[in-house]
């Protein structure tokens, strides 16, 4: 009975190679009646596609090129959007974008409001540090709190233009996706982006390294 068996098994997996082996080559040679030019476009696409997860990857985790929409960041960021309705294209590094976050750095996060939206602004103020708030925050001084930031636009008409950290209050860093490395169109104003040409905030007092945060 086992001996039956065993030969049986043996002897479908047989027909299975076989079977198997027929119709690659079956597909082998159909391709290869393809013109060349097809069999060429079908080898690069299939490497494409194989590359797929490990660039979606890169996209999601690494690096991003964004348009910039609104005038929150003017003239900061879409300088020209008055004049030729143009916006920028900012890279955002999106690899631990929570690291070593700076006064002046300019981050890309999920709206506290509304997570659906992705929005981007400057950084203020970091944990520990008293913000003189703006118009419409219903108090007029706040200490951000532990794992916080404080965020703000920079247009001119700022209670018109920014929906920022002075209508929804401190921003959680788990909602930051991004950090924005430079501006890469439109070209004439390709520039880096970088804290250390930010001059600072007159409304913000600076936390003291000896000071103890709070949570809330």
């Amino acid at each position: 009975m086992n001996t039956r068996l065993l030969s049986s098994s043996y002897s479908f997996r047989q027909y299975l190679r076989y079977h198997n082996t027929t119709l690659f080559q079956n597909i082998y040679q159909r391709y290869q009646r393809f013109p060349l030019v097809l069999r060429n476009i079908l080898s690069y696409s299939s490497i494409f596609i194989s590359w797929l997860p490990v660039l979606w990857c890169f996209h999601i985790h690494v690096f991003q090129l964004m348009w910039v929409t609104g005038r929150s960041m003017y003239p900061f960021l879409n300088t020209d959007s008055d004049r030729r309705l143009t916006r920028d294209v900012v890279a955002v590094s999106m690899w631990n974008p929570t690291k070593a976050l700076k006064r002046g750095d300019v981050v890309i996060f999920r709206s506290p409001s509304n997570p659906d939206k992705v929005a981007v602004k400057r950084i203020i103020a970091l944990e520990g540090d008293t913000v003189f708030t703006r118009a419409p925050y219903p108090i007029p001084r706040q200490e951000v709190s532990l794992g916080h930031i404080w965020v703000e636009g920079e247009h001119p008409e700022h209670t018109r233009w920014s929906y920022d950290s002075n209508t929804y209050g401190a921003v959680s860093k788990s909602l930051i996706i991004g950090k924005a490395m430079g501006v890469v169109w439109p070209w004439s104003r390709r520039s880096w982006i970088s804290a250390d040409g930010w001059r600072g905030s007159s409304r913000v007092i600076e936390r003291r390294p000896d000071k103890e945060l709070h949570t809330s």
